[in-house]
């Protein structure tokens, strides 16, 4: 059996750090990391190259404001309802909104990896 890739797509605005996007404090100057979402999608590509799972993941950033297809059109949807970018989905669900934390991207990676070698194992 081939070992199954999980798909991670964030959406974002690769220039824009996420409280410029999507903050909604009224410029009260709240304390945000000053890194842009293609920062943080770097430091989230360097996390996975240096962890156990890095040949099962694949990374991908799709930049709402350069690119379009039906999923752009969604996050799009999904801004006017409240979530904030970067916007993430893990093997097409939806998993993460608002920021990119490297240990909960790597713990989510595992469990979806777990789930399915529990699966194989309740097939056989």
């Amino acid at each position: 059996m081939a070992e199954t890739v999980v798909e991670i797509e964030v959406y974002g605005i690769w220039d824009e750090d996420p409280a410029a996007s999507s903050c909604g404090c009224g410029g009260c100057g709240c304390a945000v990391p000053a890194q842009t979402m293609g920062e943080m999608f770097e430091s989230l590509r360097t996390s996975l190259d240096a962890s156990d799972i890095k040949d099962r993941c694949s990374l991908r950033f799709i930049d709402i404001l350069k690119d379009s297809d039906a999923q752009v059109n969604q996050v799009r949807q999904l801004i006017e309802t409240g979530y904030k970018l970067p916007l993430t989905a893990l093997n097409g669900n939806w998993s993460f909104y608002g920021g990119m934390s490297s240990d909960l991207f790597l713990t989510k990676i595992r469990e979806i990896l777990g789930g399915e070698k529990e699966q194989a194992r309740e097939a056989h």
